[in-house]
């Protein structure tokens, strides 16, 4: 079975084209298996590709968080498999494309960056310690920080934290204001249970959450995670935030070969 491998802003994954499971049925232990970095692929996400052509959505896009969970919405891998989707199927610079019952649109630009669509937010919370909750396709702990951010334990901070709205857990974000217009971020993701490079989901929540309470007035942030630099674009109508946009490199690494076991 043919396997790719893609980043955004070193958030890593494996793409599987869905009709090339065949008959296999793709178990938890697979996927633990496949992203477990050093003994396998390596990777913080799996996604299943699967060949849409109806009602104007060109492909289906199933995610697995690496542990083998069904994941929600994931930013990045949703601007890699579209980049994916162009590259390797031959579809168009701009699609549309499902994951369960919501419809995203994506843009692949001249220069490899890939443009994200995701749903309107309509409500950032504030708690009574200033923290904030984003959700933004999947939940966003938001936490902002005054010392250097690169002295933040996030494995310990963020596995401290990540259970504080229910058991289900949420992802973690800890976020530092550097100048008008730019933040910087680190994220402990759930489902990895560790610090990723990048979260485009939570990259758009720390920036939609800083301009809700005031620490950026611009509708275009520029968010710097461990990863790389990209861009959330959005517009404020009241308390709800549209036409918001995940900006930012994605890139093909390699393909191989996978045998099931």
């Amino acid at each position: 079975m043919r396997f790719y491998k893609y980043h955004g802003a070193g958030n890593d994954f494996i793409i599987i084209e869905a009709d090339d499971l065949q008959a296999q049925k793709l178990k938890e232990h697979h996927i633990v298996e496949w992203c477990k970095r050093r003994y396998g692929i390596g990777a913080d996400g799996l996604m299943l590709f699967s060949s849409v052509n109806k009602y104007g959505i060109d492909f289906e896009m199933q995610y697995f968080n690496a542990d083998g969970s069904s994941g929600m919405m994931c930013g990045n891998g949703g601007r890699c498999i579209a980049l994916f989707a162009y590259e390797k199927k031959g579809l168009g610079k701009k699609m549309t494309f499902r994951l369960q019952s919501t419809l995203y649109k994506a843009q692949i630009l001249e220069d490899k960056r890939v443009i994200l669509n995701l749903p309107s937010v309509n409500n950032v919370i504030t708690n009574s310690d200033q923290s904030c909750f984003c959700d933004t396709g999947s939940p966003h702990h938001i936490e902002w920080i005054s010392t250097p951010l690169d002295e933040v334990d996030v494995y310990k901070r963020g596995k401290e934290l990540r259970n504080t709205y229910g058991t289900e857990g949420c992802n973690v974000n800890f976020v530092e204001v550097i100048a008008s217009g730019r933040i910087a971020i680190r994220t402990y993701e759930r489902g990895v249970e560790d610090e990723t490079h990048a979260c485009g989901t939570g990259i758009t929540a720390a920036a939609i959450s800083a301009h809700y309470t005031g620490r950026v007035n611009q509708e275009s942030v520029v968010v710097s995670a461990v990863g790389g630099e990209l861009e959330v674009q959005f517009q404020k109508s009241d308390k709800q935030y549209t036409d918001v946009a995940l900006i930012g490199s994605a890139q093909f690494v390699y393909e191989g070969i996978l045998v099931v076991k």
